[in-house]
């Protein structure tokens, strides 16, 4: 499929030029909602907002042949939407029942994914895409719009405040066994 072409179809009304473009690459979509929002059904409601407002901001798009990583960007923003969304809807009484009915899978039940949370959003963004996704720096770097460098520098920055939220585990304990540890046991 030529991205250009089909670009400028939809942008001059052939629906199912825009459907064409959407249903290429939905599975990554998909996936970069998932790494986000880890549950399917905020993913569609996150997913149908992010069609929608690209269908009718088609025109606002400068290069066609960037449509994947505009269209991206703005899924990235719908899924700290939704998250900010359901922040503000939890009441505080209800947590304790949340974490009760959560299905334990070995991601969720890993601090790591909490910790994820409580960091910024362009932190939790720049670790999702780089490790949850697998995309190497060049390509966050693009679909954010930032320098590499700039990547770089909110990896370090994320890493270094992950380290401060999960503080010292048992694990990291053993596994890095200093002195300082082996006085603490």
């Amino acid at each position: 499929m030529n991205v250009k072409q089909e670009v400028k179809k939809a942008r001059k009304g052939d629906h199912e030029a825009f459907i064409r473009l959407v249903l290429d690459i939905k599975m990554k979509m998909y996936g970069l909602a998932f790494s986000i929002l880890r549950s399917d059904e905020d993913c569609a409601d996150a997913i149908q907002e992010t069609i929608l407002k690209a269908y009718k901001s088609l025109h606002t798009l400068k290069k066609a042949e960037f449509f994947q990583t505009w269209i991206c960007r703005i899924l990235i923003n719908e899924c700290h939407q939704v998250l900010r969304n359901k922040k503000r809807l939890v009441p505080v009484d209800n947590m304790e029942e949340m974490d009760q009915a959560k299905p334990a899978s070995d991601y969720d039940s890993l601090d790591i994914r909490d910790a994820v949370e409580q960091l910024d959003e362009p932190l939790q963004t720049v670790i999702q895409l780089f490790y949850f996704r697998d995309m190497p720096l060049l390509s966050v770097a693009e679909l954010l719009g930032i320098t590499e460098n700039a990547v770089k520098g909110r990896l370090f920055r994320a890493r270094r405040k992950l380290l401060q939220i999960l503080g010292d585990t048992p694990e990291r304990k053993e596994k890095h066994g200093s002195e300082r540890y082996r006085d603490e046991a």
